[in-house]
């Protein structure tokens, strides 16, 4: 006895056409959607412009740079005494550490070349028998350097606005600090480019505040370069 065999009826002429029938009005309008949507990022992409930008390492450097003094205490025949203590004031040519060679019976003063506020540290640059003494000057005068990578540097000129962010105050909670290209030097030096910078509101940052100044502070910069149209940026040459 063989088994019923089972009919699946066929979709009829009329059911076909409905099925695979599209109607001309979503067609139209699904070319005209795209249409517009291709123009409006045309039209962005050539209104909204883009700065270019290069990223460069920043140096603070003031100059009345501290003056550091570091003795060892391993040599029994040579000892050294501080003539001066921890945070204390001294002037240009105040003794500022006697050395004693007890085998010459010599004595020789380290004479202070600042004006300016001591630190004595004990234990430095991992040695523990080691001894340092700072005098930091107050900073009046300080200037910002940029060491620009070669990639790119060619672009820079004066007169171009510069973003500063400062490693020892995060920019997401003091903010960045504003300037702009006063000099660009147009050589190479050690695989870098130098530039210097003017700052627009000295060390205040575009949130307000004011960034108390040391005498080495390193950082990132930011230079914005010319303006690019957003076409630019996506399409490249093609425009």
């Amino acid at each position: 006895m063989s088994e019923p065999v089972l009919h699946i009826p066929e979709r009829s002429d009329e059911m076909q056409e409905i099925i695979g029938y599209v109607p001309h009005w979503v067609i139209r309008w699904g070319v005209s959607v795209i249409f517009i949507s291709l123009g409006i990022i045309l039209m962005t992409s050539l209104m909204v412009q883009y700065p270019d930008t290069l990223v460069a390492k920043t140096l603070i450097n003031a100059r009345e740079q501290p003056q550091k003094i570091t003795w060892f205490t391993t040599d029994p025949d040579i000892t050294y005494e501080p003539n001066v203590k921890d945070a204390q004031n001294v002037r240009v040519g105040d003794t500022l550490v006697t050395e004693f060679d007890h085998k010459l019976k010599k004595k020789t003063p380290v004479i202070s070349k600042v004006t300016g506020r001591t630190y004595l540290l004990k234990g430095v640059e991992n040695k523990p028998k080691a001894w340092m003494l700072l005098v930091v000057p107050k900073v009046v005068n300080f200037e910002v350097q940029l060491r620009l990578p070669v990639y790119g540097a060619g672009k820079v000129k004066q007169g171009q606005r510069v973003l500063v962010r400062l490693d020892a105050y995060p920019h997401d909670e003091f903010g960045f600090l504003e300037g702009e290209i006063s000099e660009f030097v147009p050589v190479s030096i050690d695989n870098y480019y130098r530039a210097n910078v003017k700052l627009t509101n000295g060390l205040i940052t575009n949130v307000g505040k004011t960034l108390p100044i040391q005498p080495l502070l390193q950082g990132s910069a930011e230079i914005m370069l010319d303006d690019k149209r957003l076409s630019h940026r996506i399409f490249g040459t093609l425009l």
